[in-house]
């Protein structure tokens, strides 16, 4: 079931397009200041993190839901269920070589990032300071592995590519953000939660909820939207 899983990455178009979008989106900014140079070598590192974080969340939406999602849409799995009636082992797997392509696919972007960020320093004779680079690069992975589970969950539970990724991104950027109106609901949405996390891995700003009960909440928060979704999986016809 692994090598199916890795094939379908291999060989589907989606994983691919997605990696070269956010290599080609990292790569844009070192080459406009190759040709226009900042007014501080620090704003290649400084973009070059951003863009990494935004760009890198928002295809996490569409990389989670996809990977089940899609092949409700195709219906293509009953036939995978015919051979292999397990679906809790279907679900694990697709999860697992799920998480391990996001963190391959990230690494081989931020590298592809990282070495335009040097070349474009290097054209007009200045090095860069990578001085907490790597750590914001983690707290933005954090988020994007955040929302490749709630998108991934949603594909589950909603059999849907499409109304994962809007589920996963609606919860995010629209849902928590309004919810901070009411301090002690908004706080604990996945969102705050995410960002309270993410602030704590890449060492800036305040957290709204100390670290431990942010992760312990988040966690279970995932978690539950994970047991509803396999159940639901389990349950229901394909």
């Amino acid at each position: 079931m692994i090598r199916t899983e890795v094939f379908k990455l291999r060989h589907h178009r989606t994983p691919a397009v997605l990696l070269g979008t956010l290599s080609a989106a990292l790569v844009v900014a070192p080459i406009y200041y190759a040709i226009k140079n900042p007014a501080d070598v620090a704003d290649i590192t400084m973009t070059f993190s951003a863009v990494f974080s935004v760009v890198s969340a928002l295809l996490a939406a569409v990389f989670g839901g996809w990977l089940v999602g899609h092949e409700f849409r195709q219906g293509t799995l009953r036939r995978v269920l015919g051979s292999d009636a397990r679906r809790m082992r279907l679900i694990a797997t697709k999860a697992g070589v799920g998480v391990a392509a996001l963190v391959g696919g990230l690494a081989v972007a931020a590298g592809v990032g990282a070495l335009a960020s040097v070349a474009s320093a290097a054209s007009f004779g200045e090095s860069l300071v990578w001085d907490g680079v790597f750590r914001e690069l983690l707290s933005g992975g954090f988020t994007t592995f955040v929302v490749a589970s709630l998108s991934f969950g949603f594909s589950v539970l909603l059999r849907s590519d499409t109304y994962a990724m809007l589920g996963s991104l609606g919860l995010m950027i629209i849902v928590g953000p309004l919810l901070s109106l009411i301090p002690t609901v908004g706080k604990y949405m996945p969102s705050a939660l995410t960002d309270d996390v993410s602030a704590w891995i890449g060492d800036f700003g305040e957290l709204q909820v100390s670290i431990v009960p942010a992760s312990l909440v988040l966690a279970a928060t995932i978690g539950a939207l994970m047991v509803a979704a396999t159940a639901s999986f389990q349950r229901r016809d394909i």
